[in-house]
């Protein structure tokens, strides 16, 4: 009993210390990282914010006076309206900002020197503009033979097309083929949404980032890796495009009520809301999916009961389903729809979308505190690794903020900071 006792006590005294000794932090995946990025817009700053939301130091280098043109970019004309710059907060925060007028020899010198201490070094300048700078490849890895260079172009390097101006609009939606295949039946109405292609190209360049990482793990050596939206929006419409390449014989466009197959149309509600259907399986949910729109005589009807059935009297099965769904409102038919196990969705608008709670629980919307414009949120880069954690949001810098700090850290002496320290050269 007295061994139990004494045993007892020491267990005690072990958890007690346990409680009270500091819970070990969990580190930031890419602590240590350094990352110069010379990037403008989109494509090239998305993938420098992946890296800070993982602890990545970016310092962002911009010209002198506007800086990078996104900071601005929300006031174009025909986006939502705010005095809150949202596209540059949204690719830029956690960053440090340095200006530099790379067209003189002491901001090129500044620019080397911080290369030459850096892990990562990203633009997306056009091609003609990296060789005029002087900041390409052979030119930075002579300063830093270990860095992982990272190209955003919008054509590639090659090809008569490779100094081409290219934004996502032009080299992802439409080079893709996947602006035609979208494009409606009646024509079209609307532009797609500002950098919705440049934010899953970004996701390829962190890749390749990362991936010029392992290897330089691996050799000891940098190397250069490269993405454009060119590629990614191939990739992206890869299927169908696979389809052409193996001559597959590509069926010609039809109105809605024409569709080849109800499976993913968009079916309008009682209260005049769009509900969206993916039946990906509809052999195996076909039946389930009557019962849900309360027409279970569709199972054996003669004229649906087979796939081949469906496909042969698709006009007249597509305003059956449409005129089902147009009996009740959208929360009746998302309950229902759920009920029975059936792929769907509300067409959400933008206000839907910001407050989607699915996303909030899973950490997709984000809060960040804004110094200038309190709290807000943000959408967090859309992955996660057990046993690291994201970087709090914070603010994207303004124009020049770290200048001074920066060229401190990396030995600048205070005549050799007079320069860029006057207002004006930076703001």
């Amino acid at each position: 009993m007295y061994v139990l006792i004494i045993y007892t006590l020491n267990v005690l005294r072990y958890l007690a210390e346990y409680v009270e000794r500091p819970m070990p932090q969990k580190k930031a995946l890419l602590q240590g990282i350094k990352v110069i990025e010379l990037s403008t817009m989109v494509f090239g700053p998305a993938a420098g914010v992946v890296l800070s939301d993982f602890g990545a130091d970016v310092i962002k280098i911009e010209p002198p006076g506007i800086g990078d043109l996104n900071r601005n970019w929300h006031k174009i004309a025909g986006l939502p309206v705010s005095e809150v710059p949202y596209a540059f907060q949204m690719t830029n925060r956690n960053k440090k900002s340095v200006v530099l007028d790379l067209k003189t020899e002491a901001g090129q010198d500044a620019v080397y020197r911080l290369a030459s201490k850096a892990d990562v070094f990203i633009t997306n300048y056009r091609l003609k503009a990296i060789n005029r700078l002087k900041i390409d490849y052979e030119t930075i890895r002579a300063k830093n033979p270990k860095i992982i260079y990272a190209l955003a172009t919008g054509y590639g390097q090659k090809g008569e097309e490779k100094d081409k101006p290219g934004y996502d609009t032009v080299c992802y939606w439409t080079r893709s083929g996947i602006e035609m295949h979208l494009f409606p039946y009646d024509g079209w109405l609307s532009t797609f949404p500002f950098g919705a292609g440049d934010h899953p190209s970004a996701m390829s360049l962190f890749g390749a980032i990362m991936s010029g990482l392992y290897q330089r793990q691996q050799t000891g050596r940098g190397c250069e890796v490269s993405s454009s939206l060119l590629a990614n929006g191939t990739w992206a419409n890869s299927v169908m495009i696979q389809a052409g390449l193996v001559n597959a014989e590509y069926r010609e466009k039809r109105p809605r009520d024409q569709a080849y197959n109800f499976i993913s149309l968009n079916y309008r509600t009682k209260d005049e809301k769009l509900l969206k259907l993916t039946l990906v399986n509809s052999g195996r949910d076909w039946a389930a999916f009557c019962k849900a729109i309360r027409k279970p005589d569709f199972i054996e009807d003669e004229k649906f009961s087979s796939s081949e059935k469906r496909i042969e009297n698709m006009p007249l099965l597509i305003r059956e389903i449409s005129d089902s769904f147009a009996k009740e409102n959208m929360d009746y038919w998302l309950s229902r729809l759920t009920a029975y196990d059936i792929p769907h969705s509300k067409v959400f608008n933008y206000d839907e979308a910001a407050n989607d709670q699915q996303k909030i629980e899973n950490n997709i919307i984000v809060p960040l505190e804004h110094p200038e414009y309190g709290s807000v949120r943000t959408v967090s880069s859309p992955f996660d690794v057990s046993g690291f954690e994201k970087k709090e949001p914070g603010p994207a810098p303004k124009l020049g903020e770290h200048t001074e700090e920066v060229l401190r850290e990396i030995g600048y002496s205070e005549k050799e900071l007079a320069g860029y320290l006057d207002f004006e050269n930076y703001s």
